[in-house]
Formats: C-alpha cells, structure tokens, sequence
C-alpha cells in the first residue's frame, strides 16, 4: 500500500526522498517538520498520563506550534532546530534562528517574534547531537532585541551544557520560578 505521500504527488518513495536529498531547503523544512513530530510524541505521552490536557499541535504560518494546559494554565511552545554553526566567543554555545518564516508584503519587519507571542521555546537538538532531543526555556529567559525589547532576539545563544534557565525536562520548566 503506498503511503500517502506517494498518492498526493504521483510519485514513488524512493523519488521523493532523492528529492529532498538534492535539495537543500527541503531538507531544512524536514528537519523543521521532523522535530515538530518528535516535540509532538513527546507531549502526547505527557497527555495520556494527564500530566498536561488539551494537547492541539498547530501547524499554520502565524500560530505558535502547539498549545496545552499544565495545572489550570494555558500554555503556547514554539518548536525551533539548533543551528549547524555555533558561537565561539566569548564562550562555546550553541544557536538558535529564532524568527517566522515570511515578513509581511508591505516591507515592515514581522519576522521578529514579540516576547508574548509564545510562553515555551523549545530547541530540538539534532542539528548538534543527532538526536531528536529537546531543551525548553520560557520566552521571557530569552535575550530581547535592546533597541525594541517587545521584541526577541532573532539568533540567541544555547549553553552547549545545559543550565539554568534552560531544562531537558519540560515538566522542570513549567514548575521552574
């Protein structure tokens, strides 16, 4: 039975996979939806012990990735990959392109995300590790734009080590102050 993919673009698996080996924004987009995928497997178990409720995994330009609730509180996580490249000074990090993927037709920046526009980050790991691993830091830990600090930084640093403010443990993060 061929998969749905292989249905919607009237093209064999193996063809479609040398596609996105050949092309390099494909695989950018992949990764991008892969870890989606992985962020989402990892709520769901959460859901289905009811450690979080209300689960919905968005996936539309301008709605944050996905939404739940953790002790009566509504939640917003936006899911980004790290980075190929890291920073080396003035200490080893890691990095993180934070922004949308359109800015508006009319010219005026709207790639910048606003510090409200999503409560979690999390920062899917595989570009360094090769696992589908997350860290998660709240979107007011993040570093903001200094001449407009409504707005967040677009590339931010992500300790290669992970500390404070940063959590593996999304659980950590929400009960972390």
């Amino acid at each position: 039975m061929p998969h749905e993919l292989e249905t919607l673009f009237n093209a064999p698996a193996n063809d479609i996979m040398d596609a996105i080996l050949k092309g390099f924004r494909a695989q950018v987009d992949v990764k991008g939806k892969l870890a989606e995928l992985y962020l989402h497997k990892y709520l769901v178990a959460l859901n289905d012990t009811r450690i979080i409720s209300d689960l919905i995994w968005e996936d539309q330009d301008g709605v944050p990735d996905f939404k739940f609730n953790y002790r009566n509180k509504a939640y917003v996580v936006e899911c980004k990959n790290l980075r190929n490249e890291i920073y080396k000074k003035p200490r080893t990090s890691y990095k993180v392109e934070i922004q949308k993927t359109r800015n508006s037709k009319d010219g005026t920046n709207t790639r910048s995300y606003r510090v409200d526009y999503f409560d979690i980050l999390a920062a899917c790991m595989f570009n360094q590790t090769g696992e589908w691993k997350f860290i998660f830091i709240r979107s007011q830990d993040l570093e903001v734009v200094p001449e407009n600090p409504s707005l967040l930084k677009i590339m931010q640093r992500v300790p290669t080590e992970i500390k404070d403010p940063w959590k593996s443990d999304l659980i950590d993060l929400l009960n972390y102050s």
